[in-house]
């Protein structure tokens, strides 16, 4: 529901608004599934490295030549988890805005703007999870492997084994957000006959919290895990130990009930001025206008961040650790846990304990979880920017020409601190916090130009260039460490990360058609260096794993992850073709109705991020994109269908070794209005109704990871006018 008013009295004018909307999504996902190089148990030493060497040697014919060769041992895959999801996510969100303005001639006004606004959401997860690479486990049998599908890299993929000691677990996840907005600003516009003057300064920012718990039952057992079309399952194995995962409450036992707790606080300061001036000169008549300008920015977060785990029904009662039994806490089915009706993904359901029963159980009186001095972060971003640029106009013959062209002058300094890990002194085991700052800047120009050419009345030819760079997240830019003990490695921020730099041109021709028509093709270069990738930057030895009940799982070498820029550079290039065609124009009857479209095809000269050679796109990049609205409108009633697709990308690397792909997604979507006189419309709106999945894989379509279903939305709307 929103609401907007507005008045203007004398030299004065106001508008104010408000609006408010709820809304809840239900989403089934068997997702989780990622290949799992071998050396998860090869480099382990003692009795499960030796059978995972032996079982490969005995079932599949895989002779480990090299153990600790990563290069061998990362090209043998087993599937690392499948895990069987049912989320529901729960959003209230409201916002108000007020604008005052001062207008007491055409030539002059002064603005203020302000923004409130809050947005909260919950996110209840319900997982029945089996990690095949669990601490305990090993390679029992290999019932299937394929050593052809991925042949040309040297991998052979086991597709369908049994382990000595699934990890399976149970997890009821609760994921409370809320943050708070602020926004004020104010404007000036001043004019003169031939210059204009515009200056702005204003404040941005938001609080937000993040209270995250999972409460946590444990059963090791064995199983068999396999690839299937839509993802992977995990069911008994031939072993007289081996359970039934999702009907077994009796043995899976209460770990522990995990809660962290999160704060962040983001401010923007900004200001700007910028001064035009029109030039007539005689004795160079093309330069028609120059503009120039500054512009300054700061920007901080900062974060804290905290971690308690419970073990019974009281502070300090570690009772229920490894003693009480999922079966022992009240159960819930799955269809009950989230509306909406049976999980949809697969033929199976399940009961576990709710996230209301778990807070009323866990959440003692004056329960709060405390900050870690250890992990918190404050990065702060000033940036100076001063820019100049002019406009030309000439005819080029009987071409009519306007060119624009200018630089920016970018200063940017960063200044991270936080808390770094280092070893305990003495050579003692593990690794403490320690705090830890570091200063950065770097300084850029960055040219621009942009021309047009009117070829004909309804025929333009356009062309840009341009250097323009993206500043690294101030997230990554933190000294922070993120443990995944389940994954066993860190990852770690970088404030030495520099931007990605891009240098790009484009031309096209437009075609403008009668009745608000157009066509046009164009064609796009870009030269992109220092983009942001992830990669293995070292190794912590001697890490002692805990399990959530606070006894020791092991000592191991954690992986480190940081986010770094990648060195050299690489091509991207495309075409687009936009037609915005009114059938009127063809055929009278058919006025009103009409088609929206456009379709980028791309190129790209980088082949691989992977540390194994692996051809890789750039990330998130998609071959062809394209999407296609079929629209008719009147006076009184306006109704469109529209088709989007992206066709498949790379969402991230594996370990650094294999790219994961997200499929090719298409989505229909519609809506329909009706005015029903000049103060009441009616609409309606529908989303994915088609009901569209998810999904993705790992190098081929044969080794899906996640299959997932967010279901169709639709919304009535009544719009009232006063």
């Amino acid at each position: 529901m929103s609401f907007l008013a507005s008045n203007t009295w004398g030299d004065w004018g106001a508008l104010a608004s408000f609006s408010t909307a709820q809304r809840t999504n239900r989403t089934d996902s068997n997702s989780g599934i990622n290949f799992r190089p071998a050396f998860r148990f090869l480099e382990v030493t003692g009795t499960r490295g030796d059978q995972a060497a032996a079982v490969l040697a005995r079932d599949a014919g895989v002779i480990v030549k090299n153990r600790r060769d990563r290069n061998e041992t990362g090209r043998i895959i087993f599937q690392d988890k499948v895990g069987d999801r049912a989320y529901l996510n729960s959003q209230e969100q409201w916002g108000g805005t007020l604008s005052l303005q001062y207008k007491p001639s055409a030539n002059f006004d002064l603005a203020f703007d302000a923004m409130l606004g809050r947005y909260d959401s919950t996110e209840d997860e319900y997982d029945a999870a089996a990690y095949t690479a669990s601490s305990r486990s090993t390679f029992e049998t290999i019932h299937a492997y394929d050593a052809s599908t991925l042949s040309d890299y040297g991998m052979v993929v086991l597709r369908d084994v049994s382990y000595t000691a699934t990890q399976h677990e149970f997890l009821s996840k609760e994921v409370i957000n809320e943050t708070d907005y602020a926004q004020f600003g104010g404007e000036l516009n001043w004019r003169g006959d031939d210059w204009k003057l515009h200056a702005l300064a204003g404040y941005s920012g938001a609080k937000k919290t993040i209270d995250y718990a999972n409460l946590k039952h444990v059963a090791y057992a064995p199983s068999r895990t396999r690839w299937t079309g839509r993802g992977g399952e995990t069911v008994q194995s031939a072993n007289p130990a081996t359970i039934d995962m999702y009907n077994a409450p009796s043995k899976y036992l209460f770990e522990a009930y995990e809660t962290n707790y999160e704060k962040i606080t983001d401010d923007k300061y900004a200001a700007q001025v910028d001064f035009t001036k029109d030039i007539n000169l005689g004795f160079f008549p093309i330069l028609k206008s120059v503009q120039v300008g500054a512009r300054y920015t700061d920007k901080s977060k900062e974060r804290q961040y905290g971690s308690l785990n419970i073990q019974g029904p009281g502070p300090g009662s570690s009772v229920w650790a490894n003693k009480r039994t999922l079966a022992e806490s009240p159960l819930t089915p799955i269809n009950e846990l989230v509306p909406g009706g049976d999980y949809e993904v697969k033929d199976i359901t399940w009961s576990q304990v709710s996230n209301a029963d778990a807070r009323r159980i866990f959440r003692y009186a004056g329960f709060s979880t405390p900050f870690n001095p250890g992990q918190y972060y404050e990065v702060g971003e000033k940036v100076s920017s001063a820019y100049a640029m002019a406009d030309f106009k000439a005819d080029v013959g009987p071409v009519p020409v306007s060119v624009n062209t200018g630089v920016r002058y970018v200063d940017t300094s960063v200044t991270s601190s936080g808390y770094h890990q280092i070893q305990n002194p003495n050579g003692s085991t593990g690794y403490t916090p320690a705090p830890v700052s570091s200063d950065g800047s770097y300084k850029k120009w960055l040219p621009s130009l942009n021309f047009t050419a009117e070829l004909t009345d309804s025929l333009i030819f356009r062309g840009a260039a341009s250097e323009t760079l993206i500043r690294p997240a101030l997230t990554d830019l933190a000294y922070k460490r993120t443990a995944s003990w389940n994954s066993f490695r860190f990852t770690d921020g970088n404030p030495n990360l520099k931007p990605t730099y891009a240098k790009q041109w484009e031309v096209g021709l437009e075609k403008y058609l009668p009745e608000g028509g157009l066509l046009s093709v164009s064609y796009f270069s870009k030269q992109i260096e220092g983009v942001v990738r992830s990669a293995l930057t070292g190794t912590v030895p001697n890490v002692t794993k805990y399990n959530a009940n606070g006894t020791i799982d092991g000592v191991y070498d954690f992986d480190v992850y940081q986010p770094v820029n990648a060195d050299g550079s690489y091509d991207v290039s495309g075409v687009e073709l936009v037609a915005v065609v009114p059938f009127g124009m063809f055929y009278e009857p058919l006025k009103g109705f009409g088609v929206n479209a456009n379709y980028t095809a791309l190129d790209s000269s980088l082949t691989g991020q992977s540390i194994l050679g692996i051809p890789t796109p750039p990330i998130g990049l998609a071959d062809t994109t394209y999407n296609v609205t079929l629209f008719y409108e009147n006076d009184r009633f306006q109704a469109r269908v529209s088709y989007n697709y992206k066709d498949k990308y790379v969402e991230g690397i594996g370990y650094e070794m294999y790219p994961i792909w997200r499929d090719g997604y298409g989505q229909t979507d519609m809506s329909v209005s009706y005015n029903i006189n000049d103060r009441f419309q009616l609409s309606l709106e529908a989303i994915n109704i088609t009901d569209e999945a998810t999904t993705g894989y790992t190098m081929d379509p044969s080794f899906p990871t996640m299959y997932e279903l967010s279901g169709r939305r639709a919304a009535l709307g009544l719009r009232m006018n006063f």
